[in-house]
């Protein structure tokens, strides 16, 4: 006779386990803060550059609005969601201005783009696709650059200038 023993874990403690695990992955231990708020403004660029191709972006591009690290990670299903947010409030005054400036710049680039491609749809499709991508391609390097610069803070805690 075999006697197969399985260990029973509730599944409560194991999803509260599995949850702390992926939050130790989602916030950076060296900056205290977690990257994927970054990818709202990723997706954003994204959408502008495909905006010239894809029209049909257009309603999706003029629905996006700023969203707060906090109000995303409250509104978040990630797990690690309440770690970020924890981390997030434990970080240094200055460190977190510094952080919070670059989502500022991205917040005026983005809204400003988004306003200046709706306008050149107005009236519907635009004459001039080559403005829209020009507008487009200029919102994109712009938020790049600032982009690759909230990044180096977020996952090395340090930029330069």
């Amino acid at each position: 006779m075999t006697l197969d023993m399985q260990l029973i874990e509730p599944s409560e403690t194991r999803q509260k386990a599995v949850e702390e695990l992926q939050s130790k992955t989602l916030v950076n231990p060296v900056s205290g803060l977690a990257n994927d708020y970054l990818n709202l403004f990723n997706e954003l660029v994204m959408m502008l550059e495909q905006i010239p191709l894809m029209p049909e972006l257009l309603e999706d591009l003029c629905a996006w609005r700023p969203v707060s690290y906090q109000e995303y990670f409250r509104k978040s299903s990630l797990p690690g969601r309440h770690s970020a947010l924890v981390a997030y409030e434990a970080l240094s005054p200055t460190f977190r201005r510094r952080f919070e400036t670059f989502v500022a710049e991205l917040d005026v680039i983005a809204l400003a783009s988004v306003a200046s491609v709706r306008r050149q749809f107005r009236d519907g499709a635009p004459q001039d696709m080559e403005r829209v991508a020009a507008t487009c391609a200029r919102a994109g390097e712009k938020m790049r650059i600032i982009l690759i610069r909230a990044s180096r803070l977020v996952n090395y805690a340090n930029i330069e200038g």
